[in-house]
């Protein structure tokens, strides 16, 4: 159509992230406040498997047919922070199997609009809970920050927005 502006959609910067994490108490949402700055977020992928079929004469036709999903781990990382932070407390807490075994969270990863600093995309993380936990080697001869990843496993994730 003539005179029909065609707006056209950009793409969203990846450095622009924030990162909640809110477990459960006594069945009552608790988020760890003041612990969720990350510098890096990986791990958001879906596979959808197939299983094979061969069909017609001669087995010349071959259907691959879909069975279950698989997600991979979702890993968090950061610079190292000093003492007890809620979220350390809640990773080893799960990793040392203390305290009753693993408390399962929700993870929401927001993708931020750089305009308006407001969420532009959104994904929720389900019955989280971590299964890796590495520290990043400690080197005189480099000047960098020490670093923290956090391997979670999770039931399912979905886009909230």
């Amino acid at each position: 159509m003539a005179g029909v502006p065609n707006p056209r959609l950009q793409p969203l910067p990846g450095y622009n992230f924030s990162v909640n994490i809110v477990t459960t108490a006594f069945g009552v949402p608790v988020p760890l406040i003041g612990d969720n700055y990350f510098s890096k977020v990986s791990g958001i992928s879906t596979s959808r498997n197939t299983s094979a079929v061969q069909a017609g004469a001669g087995n010349m036709t071959t259907y691959h047919l879909p069975t279950d999903i698989s997600y991979s781990p979702l890993v968090l990382e950061r610079g190292i922070v000093a003492g007890f932070s809620p979220l350390t407390l809640w990773c080893t807490t799960c990793m040392s199997m203390l305290m009753g075994g693993i408390q399962t969270a929700t993870i929401i990863v927001y993708l931020i609009e750089p305009t308006t600093s407001a969420p532009a995309m959104a994904w929720a993380f389900y019955n989280a809970y971590p299964t890796k936990w590495k520290i990043s080697d400690f080197d005189a001869q480099d000047s960098k920050y020490a670093f923290e990843s956090i391997e979670f496993s999770y039931s399912y994730y979905t886009r909230i927005y």
